[in-house]
């Protein structure tokens, strides 16, 4: 039986792994179909710590080599887009280009259909980039790997309460991570990303874990009432979007609050 579980919990992860990046070796060994994906939802702050200490080994080389934050910074954020395929910058901005040119619900769910980038999706992406990149350049070496655990983390996270709360746009497509979000899975997922991000307490005191959960919390929830008022419901890419913000802030309130 134990043995059972968790050989079920590690296809689990190995579908997340899958699905949220372009690491191959593990996709032998994930579940190949919705069902599967919708179990794997709690491991996906898995995948973010995965994504993070991988980034941050990007940093700390070129670091090593450089001292030179800035070039440390570049090498962070390319890993992070190596490992992931750009998966959540791409529906940061087809969100962009859908959200700011639609006049419809309709017109605004063909453009991000669109794999094409038009001027929103450029500019938005520049400034996403440029934010990240002037924050993790702004931080401290010591605080960079716990700054991208708690954002990498908890922006996978946001997928679970906003797949919750919110209906599917596309009709007639299979949806399998808004019907997989159950109370169970957030509840697990919510373990997984406390397991990940509370043990960094001890090293950088209290403030900056409460702080970015906080910030978790209040973007989370303000997305969920602007995308249920404006658009009344979401998109695999606006979870990609709301990851990229998320991401971005949470590195920011690091910087905030890291010692002067």
């Amino acid at each position: 039986m134990n043995d059972s579980i968790f050989k079920q919990a590690g296809r689990c992860l190995a579908t997340a792994v899958t699905f949220l990046t372009r690491i191959p070796w593990l996709a032998k060994h994930s579940y190949p179909d919705g069902e599967g994906l919708a179990r794997s939802l709690p491991y996906f702050p898995l995948v973010g710590g995965l994504v993070a200490t991988l980034s941050f080994g990007a940093y700390w080389l070129v670091w090593l080599l450089s001292t030179q934050t800035m070039m440390a910074a570049v090498a962070a954020l390319a890993a992070a887009v190596v490992l992931t395929g750009a998966f959540h910058e791409d529906g940061f901005a087809d969100s962009c280009d859908g959200v700011g040119g639609g006049y419809s619900l309709e017109r605004q769910l063909e453009i991000m259909r669109d794999s094409r980038i038009g001027s929103f999706a450029g500019v938005g992406l520049n400034l996403l980039l440029l934010a990240k990149f002037a924050c993790l350049s702004a931080l401290l070496p010591a605080w960079v790997l716990p700054a991208l655990v708690c954002a990498h983390v908890l922006a996978r996270f946001s997928a679970l309460p906003l797949a919750m709360a919110l209906p599917y746009l596309r009709e007639g497509e299979k949806k399998p991570i808004t019907e997989g979000a159950t109370a169970f899975r957030l509840a697990l997922g919510l373990g997984c990303s406390l397991a990940l991000t509370l043990p960094w307490v001890w090293l950088l005191g209290p403030l900056p874990i409460l702080a970015a959960y906080a910030l978790f919390a209040a973007v989370v929830l303000f997305a969920i009432q602007w995308l249920r008022s404006v658009l009344g419901g979401a998109t695999g890419d606006l979870y990609g979007a709301v990851n990229q913000v998320l991401e971005c802030l949470i590195l920011g309130v690091f910087v905030c609050l890291q010692p002067a």
